[in-house]
């Protein structure tokens, strides 16, 4: 690989998978394009083993850790306190990052990673002139919160020098995720909005679902951490009127609590039109072949639901973050989708409601809207002229030796 170019992703997953599918996608998305262009992803996810692999992608685990409902985050599989796991994750990054030259560096949401375990990594890319790029989500909370959780952990005050660019993963006019937060001039001249981040598979979307019934609709929680009240709401739905015209299948999550998913399976027999998945690394397919979507507004789930123009519900998680019901009310202001909020969720008759409402939309034909899903092309583009800007460098540099 000393010919190639290597570009190094990570991504911290510390909760669900909407790291690790991102990340993924921008991998598989640049090694297409790029023939000579390997990609490795630093992640925190256990379950990236379950992904298709591609023989110029490879995967470096570092010690798990796991998010608590309240924010606070905890070891995974070990005793370890959480600075003694973080001391662990930057010592397995520090170990690659400096055997394994790098001419790209993509950094997903955390600016310095999680409890700072990029710090060492970040300063040998300087010194070694890779290029840093900081990859941001369309939404990631509250002005105020994210303000005061980058005071806290020193982010404001260091990040005018640290990267080169920064990208949001999103649409200037669906929202602005640094807005009103005290950035620098210099630091919001290098953001750059890439475009929502998706990809069609038509080689497997066009594929049935087997052993699923026609015109489906999916319910998805995504990793499933925090899925069940999800869950339980739309079973509680069918289980109040069995008369529901369209068949439901309810996509679990790798992450959801065993004594839940298994309660869920025991309704799920009782009742007409359920049916249950408990992980599906393709979720695309289930997504394309479904007739309507109710899902929590991850950011995955939304990019791939909206891009595909499906009708959708959505139901946001609001702790500890208010990321998915920003997302959420601001794509229903825009058009795209319908929002029940939690707790009215939680009550079978507006949960009813919803979901009629929901297929009443799907059957009548999703209005046409510019949401904007060329992130991934964008992104090919932006790293093509990256690479063409750090050859011509180097032959320059040769030239002046």
């Amino acid at each position: 690989m000393s010919n190639a170019t290597h570009l190094i992703l990570y991504s911290h997953d510390t909760f669900g998978l909407g790291h690790i599918r991102r990340n993924r996608k921008i991998a598989k998305a640049l090694v297409d394009r790029f023939a000579d262009l390997h990609a490795t992803i630093i992640t925190g996810s256990e379950i990236s083993g379950e992904y298709s692999t591609h023989p110029r992608i490879k995967y470096v685990e570092i010690p798990q850790v796991d998010k608590q409902p309240d924010g606070q985050y905890i070891a995974v599989g070990s005793n370890q306190t959480f600075d003694q796991v973080i001391t662990a994750r930057k010592e397995v990054i520090n170990k690659y990052v400096m055997a394994n030259p790098a001419d790209l560096f993509i950094a997903d949401k955390e600016p310095l990673g999680l409890g700072g375990e990029l710090t060492d990594a970040i300063a040998h890319f300087k010194s070694t002139g890779t290029t840093l790029i900081l990859g941001l989500r369309d939404v990631l909370d509250d002005p105020a919160k994210l303000r005061s959780e980058w005071e806290r952990k020193g982010i404001l005050g260091s990040l005018d020098g640290i990267y080169d660019q920064i990208w949001i993963y999103g649409s200037e006019k669906f929202y602005n995720p640094l807005a009103d937060i005290g950035l620098s001039k210099n630091v919001l001249n290098k953001c750059r909005y890439t475009g929502f981040l998706y990809q069609d598979y038509p080689q497997f979307e066009n594929k049935p679902s087997l052993g699923l019934p026609p015109n489906y609709l999916l319910v998805t929680a995504g990793g499933g951490g925090d899925g069940a009240r999800l869950m339980d709401a739309v079973l509680s739905a069918y289980e109040a009127d069995p008369q529901l015209s369209v068949p439901a299948v309810l996509l679990l999550g790798p992450y959801s609590d065993p004594d839940l998913a298994a309660r869920a399976h025991a309704r799920a027999n009782q009742t007409a039109g359920i049916h249950i998945i408990g992980f599906d690394a393709n979720p695309e397919v289930l997504i394309q072949n479904a007739t309507a979507v109710i899902g929590m507004c991850g950011y995955n789930t939304f990019c791939e639901v909206i891009a595909r123009k499906k009708a959708a519900l959505f139901v946001p998680r609001q702790t500890p973050r208010l990321e998915q019901l920003i997302r959420a009310e601001r794509a229903r202001d825009l058009g795209y989708c319908d929002v029940i909020l939690t707790e009215d969720a939680g009550n079978t008759k507006r949960m009813l409601k919803a979901i009629r409402q929901l297929i009443v939309r799907a059957q009548s034909g999703v209005a046409e809207h510019d949401f904007d899903a060329r992130g991934l092309d964008r992104i090919c583009d932006s790293v093509g002229a990256i690479l063409r800007g750090r050859r011509g460098h180097a032959k320059n540099m040769e030239h002046v030796g």
